[in-house]
C-alpha cells in the first residue's frame, strides 16, 4: 500500500499513521462525503489465512456494535483486491490525538488528570462488558487521548464475545500484552470481564506512578502476576489518597472473585475520587519514588537509572527479536498452510481426474460389450438361418434320393419283365405275368406308358426262330414266313 491508492473506489490513502499486530492504520479521504477517516488495512503478510481474516471481520462486528463516546466509531468495512489478492480494511473515525503511552513517556500524570482519564476508560469497558465483549488487551497503547482531552478505547482485534472460545484466537498462545495480563490468562483458567479489570488496574497503576506494577522478562512477568503482590501506588508516589491505593490493589487481586465485579462500579468510585482530588497548581509535576530511602544517594540513583535504561534497551531488543521470530514463524506457518492447500487441491484434482477417466473407460467398456453382444447375436442368428437352410436342403436331397431309388427299382422290374417277355416270345421260356410296378414318384412315366412302350418294342423284336433261321418278320406285311429274303 502507498499514498494515493484508492480502496473500494472511495477511500484515498493519504499517509500511514500507525501499525499494529494485524494491520496498518492510514489517514484517508472519503471521496463520497468528503471527510478524513482512519482506514485500518490488514498487513500484506497477514491476510493469507482464513483465521486472520475472520479475526479482522470480528473486530468490525465487535467495535461496530459498541456505541459509546469513549469507544472509537466504526464507519465502514470492505474488501480490496491488489495484484489478484484480496484483503480487508476497516474504516473508523479519524482521531486527532496521541496514544496514552506517549503521554506517559514524560512520567506520571497529575492525580486529577489520571483519574479523569481512568473514569472514561472504565466507562468504555463497562459498555463493552454489558455487550458481552471482553477486550483482552487493555493497555496505554490502545487508549487514544484526543486533543480535546476525551478518551477513545481502540483495537478490539483480539476481543472475545461471550465466554466460549470461537477458535479465532489460538489456544495455548499468549494473546495480549504480558505486562497487563491477569494471572488467569497465563494458566488457561478462563477469562471474563474481571480479566479486563485487572489489566485496567495495571494501566491505572501506570497512570499514577509512571510504571507498571511488574517489570521483567516474560517468565518473570508470569511469575509476578501469579505470585507477587504489588506495592501500593502510594509507596511509589507519596500523597496519593488511601482510597486510590485500595481501589488499585482490589483491581490487582490475584483471585478474580476479590476484584470489583463490574466496570460500572469502578467508574463510579473513580469519579468520586476525581471529584475529591484537588487541581494541582501550575507547573506541578508528580514525583515517583522508585527506590527505598536508603538508596536515594545521587550516585546510586544515577547507576540505577543507567541500569534501568540498559534493562529497558535490552527488553526492547528482546521484544524486537521476539517479534521478528513470531513474524517469521507466522510467515512459515502461512507458507506451510498455502503449500498444504496447494497439495490438497492438486490431490483433489488428480482424484477427480482419475474418477472421470474411470467413468469414461467404464462407458467405453460398456459400449464395446454392447457392440460385441450385438455382433454375437447377429452371428448366432445367421448361423441359425444357415442351419435351417441346410436342414431344408438335406430334407430335399433325402426326398430326391428316395424318389430316385424308387425309379431305379421300377426300371429294374420293367427291364426284368421285358427280358422275360422277350424270352417267352422267342420261345426260350414261358411268358411271365407282368409285375405290378411300384408307383413312380411324381414326374416319372406311368405303367401304361411303359407297357405301351414295351408292347411297341415287343412287336418290333424278331422271334427266336427268325433269329435262328436268319430271317425276320414284319408286323405290317413284307416277306412271308419260310420265304427266303
Amino acid at each position: 500500500m502507498q499514498p494515493g491508492d484508492v480502496l473500494d473506489g472511495r477511500y484515498e490513502l493519504v499517509e500511514q499513521i500507525g501499525e499494529g499486530a494485524f494491520g496498518a492504520v492510514w489517514k484517508a479521504r472519503d471521496a463520497r462525503i468528503q471527510r478524513l477517516v482512519a482506514v485500518k488495512v490488514m498487513l500484506p503478510g497477514s491476510n493469507n489465512t482464513p483465521k486472520d481474516a475472520a479475526r479482522f471481520v470480528r473486530e468490525v462486528a465487535t467495535a461496530g456494535a459498541l456505541n459509546h463516546p469513549s469507544i472509537v466509531t466504526v464507519h465502514d468495512f470492505g474488501q480490496h483486491d491488489e495484484a489478484g489478492r484480496p484483503f480487508y480494511f476497516l474504516v473508523m473515525e479519524l482521531l486527532d490525538g496521541a496514544p496514552l503511552s506517549r503521554h506517559l513517556g514524560d512520567g506520571p500524570l497529575p492525580l486529577r488528570q489520571a483519574l479523569t482519564w481512568a473514569v472514561q476508560i472504565s466507562q468504555a469497558l463497562a459498555t463493552a462488558h454489558r455487550a458481552g465483549v471482553v477486550h483482552r488487551d487493555v493497555k496505554p497503547a490502545n487508549v487514544m487521548i484526543q486533543s480535546s482531552g476525551e478518551v477513545k478505547v481502540v483495537d478490539f482485534g483480539i476481543a472475545r464475545v461471550g465466554t466460549a472460545d470461537d477458535g479465532i484466537t489460538s489456544t495455548n498462545v499468549i494473546v495480549g500484552t504480558p505486562a497487563y495480563m491477569a494471572p488467569e490468562r497465563f494458566d488457561s483458567r478462563g477469562l471474563d470481564a474481571r480479566s479486563d479489570l485487572y489489566a485496567f488496574g495495571c494501566l491505572l497503576y501506570e497512570l499514577l506512578t509512571g510504571r507498571t506494577p511488574f517489570r521483567g522478562t516474560l517468565y518473570e512477568l508470569i511469575r509476578q502476576h501469579g505470585e507477587v503482590h504489588p506495592a501500593a501506588p502510594g509507596t511509589l508516589r507519596p500523597g496519593l489518597p488511601a482510597d486510590v491505593d485500595t481501589l488499585v490493589l482490589e483491581l490487582l487481586a490475584k483471585d478474580p472473585d476479590r476484584r470489583p465485579p463490574h466496570a460500572d462500579q469502578v467508574a463510579q468510585r473513580l469519579l468520586h475520587l476525581a471529584e475529591q482530588a484537588e487541581q494541582p497548581p501550575a507547573g506541578y509535576h508528580a514525583t515517583v519514588r522508585d527506590v527505598p530511602a536508603a538508596e536515594e544517594d545521587p550516585y546510586v540513583l544515577a547507576r540505577r537509572r543507567e541500569a534501568d535504561a540498559l534493562f529497558q534497551h535490552t527488553r526492547d531488543q528482546a521484544a524486537q527479536v521476539a517479534l521478528q521470530f513470531e513474524t517469521s514463524i507466522a510467515q512459515r506457518r502461512r507458507q506451510l498452510d498455502q503449500d498444504l492447500a496447494d497439495q490438497r487441491a492438486h490431490a483433489e484434482a488428480r482424484a477427480q481426474q482419475i474418477v472421470t477417466d474411470a467413468q469414461q473407460r467404464g462407458e467405453e467398456l460398456e459400449r464395446e460389450a454392447a457392440a460385441r453382444a450385438a455382433a454375437s447375436l447377429k452371428q448366432l442368428t445367421e448361423a441359425e438361418q444357415r442351419t435351417d437352410l441346410l436342414r431344408r436342403q438335406t430334407d430335399k436331397l433325402r426326398n430326391d434320393a428316395e424318389s430316385l431309388r424308387r425309379t431305379v427299382d421300377n426300371a429294374r422290374r420293367q427291364a426284368s419283365d421285358f427280358l422275360a417277355d422277350a424270352a417267352a416270345k422267342a420261345g426260350l421260356g414261358p411268358a411271365t405275368e407282368p409285375r405290378r410296378s411300384i408307383a413312380p414318384p411324381a414326374g416319372t412315366q406311368t405303367g401304361s406308358q411303359s407297357g405301351a412302350q414295351t408292347g411297341s418294342q415287343r412287336r418290333k423284336l424278331p422271334s427266336m426262330q427268325d433269329l435262328l433261321s436268319g430271317r425276320s418278320r414284319s408286323t405290317g406285311g413284307g416277306d412271308q414266313p419260310g420265304r427266303p429274303s
